[in-house]
């Protein structure tokens, strides 16, 4: 296979993927089952009953009633939630998934709580180990590999 044809196969794959993406952006707001946050922010009492998926970051915890303090952001700002049959460990400034009902005054009773976050911290933890693996990834594939620039393949290094 010559390098043109290569690197058309290429752009042809880098195009698809890409419509397939879009595709798929199109389409997720009529296929998500739960209102977002904007709509809860907006239009909260209609929402009253109803299944939620929300994020939110932890102002805090009670362990004795099993409550939390949620910030949930939306669009224009933010709106503070109180979840019910909190059991999640995690601290001030965590992140949490609440999946729950909502109830009237801003309550969510919760069926599940995920830790995202356990706190503020942990997300630049996350970034800095991602970061240390994809450079050590990195540096085992070029050592025993290398790229031909005139077919635009990867080649084995015999050298090392």
């Amino acid at each position: 296979m010559n390098a043109l044809t290569r690197a058309l196969l290429i752009v042809l794959a880098v195009g698809l993927v890409f419509g397939m993406g879009v595709h798929y952006e199109s389409q997720y707001d009529d296929r998500w089952p739960y209102p977002d946050s904007d709509s809860i922010a907006t239009e909260y009492e209609s929402h009253v009953g109803e299944q939620v998926f929300l994020f939110g970051t932890v102002q805090s915890v009670d362990r004795d009633s099993a409550t939390a303090q949620l910030e949930i952001a939306h669009t224009t700002g933010t709106f503070e939630m109180t979840a019910q049959r909190f059991d999640a460990d995690v601290r001030e400034g965590g992140v949490v998934q609440v999946l729950g009902t909502l109830e009237p005054n801003h309550v969510v009773v919760t069926q599940a709580v995920a830790v995202v976050n356990p706190a503020g911290s942990s997300k630049l933890y996350k970034h800095g180990v991602s970061l240390v693996g994809a450079l050590l990834v990195t540096v085992l594939v070029f050592k025993h590999w290398r790229i031909d620039r005139e077919t635009l393949a990867f080649e084995a290094r015999y050298d090392g």
